[in-house]
């Protein structure tokens, strides 16, 4: 069955949703996902969705438990649908936890509504970056935009890179990404990179990738959507044939490959918060690779992997009894072992630091 067959047979859309059958009360738990299904994101926010869905289709065929009941509703990247969907699934559907929402903008907006803040429920495992650390209801389960830059950028400079650079855009998650990984690579006693700022459109991608040419460095990180960072890849890469290109995790590689076309997308480097599904070998990838190969057509991707986790995470928090309504706490969680993945809530609501790196091959997958 290909992705978009599954999708479409998961109560995935409000008019295809129908009621279960009738059980015991309180033996059914819902998870309520709003998330980019048509939008910029789509891509992502469906092997999200896809990866998630396999692991609660999981445990509701194994039995013995509350019964997951999983609703999603499309935001198409729209902070105010993310928002209106969040009601939705708060006053409408009565979820037990709001679960993998996508994109910035659609968190952060989520993360500041009255509706989110009021409810008491918990956002747990939003597929985002963002360094919201003020609020130990929302339990992130990847790594920040900030560490993800400052790891790659350090490993460049661990193998005799010493021209780093940074393109960025101008919103306020991108600044504060670049500001975080600047602070975190002088931590670690790595040079300073050099800052260009790219336009939220793209617009200015010929003009920028001529001066960063000029100023010549040996690899660049571009923290910014899909569109903008392959608009300026496709600029970059054939004035400077040479350089290290690489990407954050949240960028589409499908979309991006269109933009910056089959031939200079090879080599491009894509930042990972969670292990290369195709080489994993913990019990957990084991469990994923054999889940999907059962239910899906195509090959796996990180994307989808990270919804699995985030979906096996969800699960064994519930195992161990957790009210995920008022007084919910992320730091009440301590560890939790998925199998070989483990998360670590002691410090705050981020409870993966894991960075990894993988790069576009010749055949238009990611490898590495």
């Amino acid at each position: 069955m290909n992705r978009r067959d599954f999708i479409r047979r998961s109560a995935l859309f409000p008019a295809l949703l129908a009621p279960l059958p009738a059980m015991a009360q309180g033996n059914e738990f819902s998870v309520g996902m709003s998330a980019d299904l048509s939008g910029p994101l789509q891509n992502l926010g469906r092997d999200y969705f896809t990866g998630a869905k396999l692991a609660f289709d999981q445990a509701n065929a194994a039995g013995g438990g509350r019964r997951i009941r999983l609703i999603q509703i499309d935001d198409a990247g729209d902070p105010a649908r993310a928002i209106a969907n969040t009601q939705k699934l708060l006053a409408s559907e009565r979820v037990d936890v709001l679960f993998g929402y996508t994109g910035d903008a659609a968190v952060s907006a989520v993360a500041a509504s009255p509706v989110f803040r009021q409810s008491g429920r918990a956002l747990f495992a939003p597929m985002s970056g963002v360094d919201v650390t003020n609020n130990d209801r929302i339990v992130f389960l990847r790594a920040t935009y900030a560490e993800e830059v400052a790891t790659v950028l350090a490993r460049f400079a661990r193998i005799g890179l010493a021209s780093l650079a940074i393109a960025h855009t101008s919103g306020p998650a991108s600044a504060a990404a670049r500001n975080a990984a600047v602070a975190l690579m002088r931590e670690r006693k790595a040079p300073d990179p050099m800052l260009f700022t790219l336009a939220d459109d793209g617009r200015n991608a010929s003009a920028l990738a001529r001066d960063i040419t000029n100023r010549k460095p040996q690899a660049i990180v571009i923290l910014a959507d899909t569109i903008a960072a392959g608009l300026l890849a496709r600029e970059l890469i054939p004035r400077s044939p040479g350089l290290f290109v690489c990407m954050i995790s949240t960028v589409d590689v499908m979309t991006l490959q269109q933009i910056v076309g089959p031939k200079d997308s090879v080599g491009i480097v894509v930042s990972r918060v969670v292990p290369d599904p195709a080489r994993a070998t913990a019990p957990i990838a084991r469990d994923f690779a054999r889940a999907a190969a059962k239910m899906l057509d195509e090959a796996p991707s990180a994307t989808s992997f990270e919804g699995y986790l985030a979906a096996r995470a969800l699960l064994a928090a519930m195992q161990r009894g957790t009210d995920f309504g008022n007084g919910f706490d992320s730091r009440r969680l301590r560890a939790l072992d998925l199998g070989g993945w483990s998360l670590d809530f002691s410090r705050g609501n981020r409870a993966s630091h894991y960075v990894d790196t993988s790069v576009i091959s010749r055949t238009g997958t990611l490898s590495g």
